[in-house]
């Protein structure tokens, strides 16, 4: 994992702790302002990259919504539904596509343990 992708996952905790996010808040919210000249196709891989770490690691939990829900395989990996379910959408990603995410009690010790002084 780059230092850049660890950096996106620390601050994307730190919002999961106050709040639920959902795949385009990601995307917009913390990778699009880390790198605001990239290219959306960059962008989406860097995004992938934030949600593995935080669901690999367990620290978020995924919830699959819409058309992404309702065509769920639960023999297919999370991380591919959500893949798949942003091909779907392309480059209109919107907030309530797709995913969205909430932080595990790992997660939640994981922010208690960055902040303690």
């Amino acid at each position: 994992m780059t230092p850049q992708v660890e950096a996106l996952v620390r601050s994307t905790l730190v919002d999961l702790d106050n709040d639920e996010c959902d795949l385009s808040w990601i995307l917009c919210n913390r990778v699009r302002e880390s790198c605001p000249d990239a290219a959306n196709d960059v962008l989406k891989k860097i995004t992938l990259q934030v949600v593995a770490e935080l669901v690999g690691r367990g620290l978020a939990k995924p919830h699959l919504l819409g058309e992404t829900f309702e065509t769920a395989d639960p023999d297919e990996p999370v991380l591919e539904q959500i893949r798949h379910g942003w091909d779907r959408c392309g480059e209109r990603l919107s907030m309530g596509d797709v995913a969205y995410f909430s932080i595990t009690a790992a997660g939640r010790a994981a922010v208690r343990s960055a902040t303690q002084p």
